[in-house]
């Protein structure tokens, strides 16, 4: 039997055509309202976005920025470019001028959508004035590559991150949806940026798959769990830093999280403490974790139950190979720690990267993004840090990581970064940069010391702390680390 290939643009409007006035996708903003697209509205206007978007010449192979903040104009252009064939490319609107034209450069764009005037691109106002063309659903094209991402990864240098093969899936069955565990009748909240590749692919895939979904203007705590108590999402998408930052709000216990149904949290090393509480407010058996690259050269699920039996582990592979390999690419034996070199379905990696050049790569196509760790003898895979990140002190590794989960349990502590700062005696020595819940009542250092002391061995634990009223952070929630150890060194 042929399998029939399902398209964004076909599934939008077989969506469309089976519940033309469900509500398909809400935007929430910071200060309480809302705008919300019905099934219809949504393809008549990707629609008509995609006719204007054809006119611009664009097909197959073309990449298309979108450098909007979030918005409904954000899912609509990038629906718009799919059916026209194109590849949405989403850039942050806050990235530094240079660096953004250097990225719509790399990627050789016909046109961008933007507001702002020195990009001359198709702005949301001209959105919304959309009329003069038809929104019938143009001629079904399958758009290919699927994406683009731009990340500065642990260099700072930006790159775009490429995923080249077809946005076409079988019966308009997402394979990604299948590992979520998502379903048609989901309402899917991920309150990150859609510049991320993350919150921007997991709104797609549940759209794709007929679930609908919630973006908002920016992920702030309380508006986020007002957004979950007033619409009743039934699958949230986290960084851990959210869930951090969640609980450490004075009414997380007596809210009402009770349409959550799966809660998927990846990215960044979650904190020990903050996964309990989750589980602790929600449920272990509603509490996942992935880990995953945005190359998706490897994949791993993990339930918090399975969690609770094995603590800190992000789970076992799913279509995946994965080796730990140490010097020389010695391939290591479970509970030695190494550099997780993974390969996804028995292939190549599934990606290309513009501007930068690929990952290590074995021959027989096992790659890395950087990340360290170890196999049990089970198969569960068990994070350490990043590579990049790694503090060489006297000798010894130490990883970032392992003491920021302790430092981030203080109940006066918003955020942490520890990194190595240059030592003349150590080579490096390990420096803790704390942001204070209140920078005028910050943590005490000495308390600080003891936890850690109390918990790592000494060589581990920083000799040196800092308080800093706010870490820089991305809008995906991870530190920016090359500017804090530049800043320091």
């Amino acid at each position: 039997m042929t399998e029939d290939l399902w398209s964004p643009g076909r599934a939008l409007h077989h969506y469309a055509n089976e519940a033309a006035d469900e509500i398909a996708l809400i935007f929430t903003r910071r200060d309480g309202s809302h705008d919300e697209l019905t099934r219809t509205e949504l393809d008549r206007w990707s629609s008509q976005v995609a006719y204007r978007v054809l006119d611009a010449n664009i097909g197959v192979g073309d990449y298309v920025p979108i450098v909007f903040p979030n918005c409904i104009e954000h899912i609509v252009a990038t629906m718009g470019i799919y059916k026209a064939g194109g590849t949405p490319m989403p850039v942050s609107h806050s990235m530094p001028t240079v660096e953004r034209n250097a990225l719509i450069e790399l990627a050789s764009a016909k046109i961008v959508f933007a507001d702002t005037s020195d990009l001359d691109g198709i702005t949301r106002d001209q959105m919304a004035r959309s009329g003069d063309y038809p929104d019938s659903t143009p001629p079904d094209v399958t758009p290919q590559p699927a994406k683009a991402v731009a990340s500065g990864g642990s260099t700072g240098k930006p790159k775009l991150i490429v995923s080249p093969g077809p946005f076409a899936y079988p019966n308009g069955v997402h394979p990604l949806a299948v590992v979520l565990q998502l379903e048609k009748q989901d309402l899917v909240y991920s309150p990150g940026p859609l510049y991320h590749n993350g919150p921007f692919l997991i709104t797609q895939v549940a759209l794709f798959t007929g679930a609908r979904a919630i973006i908002n203007e920016r992920f702030g705590t309380l508006g986020t769990l007002d957004t979950i108590e007033r619409f009743h999402p039934t699958v949230l998408n986290l960084v851990p830093t959210m869930m951090q930052r969640m609980l450490q709000t004075e009414t997380i216990e007596t809210r009402n999280l009770s349409s959550v149904r799966r809660l998927w949290h990846y990215a960044s090393a979650c904190p020990a403490w903050v996964k309990e509480k989750w589980i602790d407010l929600i449920g272990a058996d509603k509490v996942w974790e992935l880990w995953a690259a945005t190359e998706f050269n490897g994949l791993t699920t993990i339930s918090g139950e399975e969690w609770l039996l094995r603590r800190g582990s992000v789970g076992r592979p799913i279509m995946t190979e994965i080796r730990i390999v140490g010097d020389q690419m010695k391939e290591l034996p479970p509970g030695e720690i190494g550099e997780i070199y993974s390969r996804f379905g028995g292939g190549a990696p599934p990606y290309m990267y513009l501007g930068a050049e690929p990952l290590p790569c074995t021959d027989d196509n096992f790659s890395s993004v950087g990340d360290l760790g170890y196999l049990d003898e089970d198969g569960y895979l068990y994070l350490s840090d990043r590579r990049v990140d790694l503090i060489i002190s006297g000798g010894a590794n130490i990883f970032p990581a392992e003491v920021e989960s302790i430092i981030s349990s203080h109940p006066k502590v918003r955020d942490v970064a520890v990194v190595g700062i240059h030592d003349d005696d150590l080579g490096q020595r390990v420096h803790a940069i704390v942001e204070p819940i209140d920078f005028e009542s910050p943590p005490d250092q000495v308390e600080l010391d003891v936890m850690c002391c109390n918990q790592l061995a000494r060589y581990k634990s920083p000799r040196t702390y800092e308080m800093l009223r706010k870490l820089p952070r991305n809008e995906a929630g991870k530190i920016r680390r090359l500017a804090l150890r530049e800043g320091r060194s």
